[in-house]
């Protein structure tokens, strides 16, 4: 019976994911907001039963109650996160809320799989960072000044990737994370935000070519930093971030090009300068070459694709730990052996979906430092998705980054959720503008309309300050409209209009807004 179930749900949860999937692209056909509130609220009931269907897999056969408690603590985590963000910020795209979700969920199932016990240090540790990015969305709508600010996050940034380098513990032969407490803190995926709003900041006046070249030299200066550190992921993060960012800044595709060319010219020369970078090229180039030391992790990686095929074989039925570090570099692959390449599949459109909103959102954006923070987010986002999936299919050498909220990593799932809050806030404050335009316009239109005078023509459905419907010698015009039928006698004194107690409105609830059938013309119901 439990077999049975095992390979019924593995179906199962294709099929939750590749609705939930379909409907991240065709919310957006839905022109009303009640539509696109019922696809959203369908999303949410996918997660859950999703969510449900694979944690029922794991109890069959892990056998462990505590693994019960610990599927109600995450649907508790996921449920009151999708409530706050909605009752807090009403006004947040609900999209990427739901997607943030899904994406953690996947990473709550593929970690308690993998490891119990680091699945409950993520857990832990995602619930305290959902706290410090519900408060990001208020900083970003109150503090404007931090769009000055930007040669402090050059300093801060620059700052902070050189101590790393200097003192930072070495992890695989690359110097990457502190340790505090006994917490592993890795900060350049928090000076990658930093990183962001600086050469925002510094191209967001990029009328000149000086002004570009001290732009692109600060930026050049942290991916060196990062190159000696032998982070190579982060590095390649930073400089297409930079180039995404300095291409809608400028709109000229030459400097894009020599960025380029630079970059590649810079990568040809650090080949032959580090061989660590060698190992890795030559571990993509052929794995199966010297399978025993570099070529191994990607090997496996490549086995476990294979054995999933399209369908999986089932949670608990591969074999994914057989890829070392396979929680943080590789949780594509595990993904894909066990959930199938059609789950994976829809797992990197569900990544694309919320590249598409950063993008979307930064379209909308009126001011210039804003769209380029939510075009650089966007692209450090979108980077660090490919370079993991890239690198666990041999697309490209391996870079060692995670799958943003998917794979185990403290420091990612943090820096992830703040960009993700950052994007909310940057989104809520064009929202804000926009409603302050739609009030101003109103406004500049209502006194738009030339005064009429005594028994003159009102436009109709249209009641100014001083031409209202019931003032005498204010009416329709002519004097058989006046204050017999349209007047203060029968507008709100048990008239045509309103019940007869209430005498001050006219607008009564009997016949105005609560009657159910329609208003006809006849002697007791005029005009309606």
């Amino acid at each position: 019976m439990t077999n049975l179930i095992i390979q019924v749900s593995k179906y199962l949860i294709i099929i939750l994911m590749a609705l939930y999937t379909f409907q991240c692209f065709t919310v957006f056909r839905k022109r009303s907001d009640e539509d696109r509130d019922f696809l959203f609220l369908r999303q949410n009931v996918l997660m859950f039963f999703l969510h449900f269907v694979a944690f029922t897999v794991l109890y069959l056969e892990m056998g462990e109650v505590t693994v019960l408690l610990f599927y109600a603590a995450q649907a508790v985590y996921l449920a009151v996160v999708l409530i706050l963000y909605t009752k807090l910020y009403p006004k947040a795209s609900r999209l990427l809320i739901n997607n943030m979700c899904m994406l953690i969920t996947v990473g709550f199932i593929m970690i308690t799989r993998l490891s119990y016990d680091q699945s409950v240090k993520q857990f832990q540790i995602i619930a305290a960072s959902t706290v410090v990015a519900l408060i990001i969305p208020v900083l970003i709508r109150k503090l404007r000044f931090i769009t000055k600010m930007y040669w402090f996050y050059t300093l801060v940034g620059i700052g902070l990737l050189a101590l790393v380098a200097i003192a930072a513990q070495s992890t695989n032969g690359a110097k990457l994370s502190f340790r505090l407490g006994g917490i592993s803190l890795q900060p350049s995926e928090f000076v990658k935000i930093i990183y962001v709003f600086a050469i925002a900041g510094l191209l967001k006046n990029a009328r000149d070519f000086r002004r570009v070249a001290i732009a692109t030299g600060l930026a050049a200066l942290h991916v060196l930093i990062l190159v000696v550190s032998k982070d190579l992921g982060s590095a390649v993060i930073f400089f297409v971030t930079y180039l995404v960012v300095l291409f809608v800044a400028t709109r000229n595709p030459f400097y894009v090009l020599a960025g380029i060319l630079a970059g590649s010219g810079a990568a040809t020369g650090a080949y032959f300068l580090f061989s660590h970078i060698r190992v890795r090229v030559q571990a993509w180039k052929d794995p199966f070459a010297d399978y025993q030391v570099g070529g191994y992790q990607i090997s496996q990686s490549l086995f476990s694709i294979a054995a999933g095929s399209w369908f999986g074989t089932g949670l608990y039925q591969g074999s994914p730990e057989a890829i070392p570090y396979v929680e943080q570099d590789f949780m594509f692959s595990a993904i894909a052996e066990e959930l199938g390449s059609i789950f994976g599949i829809c797992l990197i459109l569900v990544c694309m979906s919320c590249f598409i909103m950063f993008v979307n959102i930064a379209m909308q954006l009126t001011n210039r430092f804003y769209r380029l923070v939510a075009v650089g987010l966007g692209a450090t986002y979108a980077t660090q998705v490919f370079l993991t999936i890239g690198g666990g299919i041999k697309l490209i050498p391996m870079t060692g980054v995670t799958l943003p909220l998917v794979s185990y990593g403290g420091s990612s799932a943090l820096s992830t959720l703040i960009m993700f809050s950052i994007v909310q806030g940057l989104y809520m404050l064009q929202r804000d503008e926009e409603k302050k335009n739609e009030r101003k316009t109103f406004y500049q239109e209502d006194r738009s309309y030339p005064p009429y005078g005594p028994g003159g023509y009102v436009p109709d459905g249209w009641s100014g300050r001083d031409q209202s419907y019931g003032r005498t010698g204010y009416g329709y015009g002519p004097e058989e409209y006046g204050p017999e039928n349209y007047g203060p006698q029968e507008y709100g004194s048990g008239g045509y209009y309103g019940p007869q107690d209430d005498p001050g409105d006219g607008y009564g609830d009997e016949y105005y807004y609560d009657q159910e059938e329609p208003y006809e013309e006849g002697p007791d119901r005029r005009y309606w």
